[in-house]
């Protein structure tokens, strides 16, 4: 046997193995792993860039990753909002320096505010308020503390005033009774009740069976207040007073509408009224220019009528008048009475200045003195168609004078005679 320290010939090792080479695979290795880690990079630099929204992230495992996730993003918030304001004040800035209306806070960010919504926001971004996410917060935060004091507040007042207040009963009204109420509970004197009880506003209508009267006195302060709830009745006072002041509403709305209809037609009427003033104004300046002209045709009516009656005196002197001329027949041809044609005399046309009116007298004297003779021997007549002893009577006075009477008025109507003298 053979131990284990002798030496060993007869075993025989395996053959070398040949070495392996690993380079390409380490290349290889190299150029993926070099590729995976481009690949994460962008990957993870895309979602850097362009991180995915909030709602499309994985869910974080528990509660406080959910809390610093959402702090994040808050702060991201907050972080846009400065900047977005920044930028609205240095454009603004720019507007103030052109003249140009200013961009408010109230347009980039919250559309479809009321007026008095968007005045609010304005005012708080204007008095250099946080308009951040936590600065509205804190805001409403704020808000919500003075709501719950004065919610405080009002429950306070509230347990001050009395419980369940007294039914209306048919018959009933708001002022009897308060001022019952301060006289027979707080032996109140009625006068010192009823000026109490003016102060307030009291239901003086409208005040219904089953309401329930609430009342509170303050003696320390002399303070009296009291209202209205709807207690078992069909209505709520707001319902009545309100129903009341619709109706009082549509009145007046008609009372203006039958304004404004009076208006029109008091302006339509004035219209009228200003146009028959103008017609009247117009009537009597025509009414005075008649009254003129009547005044002016009545003067000249009686001016007519007073030459009419002349012109008829005159006719009717001519027409019971005998013209007459008696004078020389030299004179009377040099004044051209008596002119002479073909040895035949005739009367000129001229005006006889002698005449008599045949219905008072038909006797005409003929005196020489009046012609400058001694006397008269004889007369002729002209036109020679009147005759002597038919129409005309000739008689010779001793004296000299000769008197002619007239036998045939008729004829001698507005006829002119001449009677030629001869000395």
């Amino acid at each position: 046997m053979q131990s284990l320290f002798d030496p060993v010939t007869d075993v025989e090792l395996p053959p070398e193995k040949v070495k392996r080479n690993y380079k390409k695979l380490f290349k290889v290795l190299g150029i993926v792993l070099a590729l995976a880690i481009l690949g994460t990079g962008g990957y993870f630099g895309y979602r850097a860039l362009f991180p995915p929204k909030l709602t499309e992230r994985r869910l974080p495992p528990n509660q406080e990753k959910l809390l610093v996730e959402l702090k994040d993003a808050r702060d991201d918030i907050d972080s846009q909002t400065r900047d977005i304001y920044a930028r609205i004040e240095q454009f603004n800035q720019k507007m103030e320096v052109l003249g140009n209306k200013p961009v408010s806070f109230s347009q980039v960010f919250l559309q479809g505010l009321s007026a008095e919504e968007e005045k609010a926001l304005d005012d708080l971004v204007r008095q250099e308020r946080d308009p951040s996410y936590r600065g509205v917060l804190a805001k409403v935060v704020e808000d919500m503390k003075t709501i719950r004091g004065l919610q405080d507040r009002v429950a306070e007042l509230e347990s001050l005033l009395p419980g369940e207040g007294i039914e209306v009963k048919p018959g009933d009204t708001h002022l009897q009774l308060a001022r019952t109420y301060l006289v027979e509970q707080h032996g109140i004197p009625d006068t010192r009740a009823k000026e109490l009880v003016e102060r307030l506003n009291i239901m003086e209508q409208g005040l219904q069976q089953g309401n329930l009267v609430h009342f509170y006195y303050d003696p320390a302060r002399d303070f009296f207040g009291t209202w209205v709830a709807q207690g078992t009745a069909k209505s709520a006072p707001l319902a009545v007073t309100r129903a009341r002041r619709m109706n009082l509403i549509r009145e007046r709305d008609q009372a203006i509408a039958r304004a404004d209809d009076l208006e029109e037609k008091k302006t339509a009427l004035l219209e009228v009224k200003a146009s028959l003033e103008m017609d009247i104004e117009q009537l009597e300046k025509r009414k005075s220019i008649l009254e003129s002209n009547v005044a002016q045709l009545e003067g000249e009516r009686n001016a007519a009528i007073a030459e009419v009656e002349e012109r008829e005196a005159e006719l009717a002197v001519q027409k019971n008048s005998m013209f007459y001329e008696a004078d020389l027949a030299e004179r009377l041809r040099a004044r051209g009475v008596l002119q002479v044609f073909n040895k035949v005399e005739k009367i000129g046309d001229v005006q006889f200045g002698s005449s008599i009116d045949l219905s008072q007298n038909k006797t005409i004297t003929l005196d020489p003195s009046q012609f400058g003779i001694e006397k008269i021997k004889d007369v002729r007549i002209v036109p020679d168609y009147l005759r002597e002893g038919r129409e005309l009577d000739v008689q010779f006075i001793d004296d000299g004078t000769v008197e002619v009477t007239v036998l045939n008025e008729e004829a001698l109507r507005g006829q002119k005679v001449l009677f030629v003298l001869m000395r």
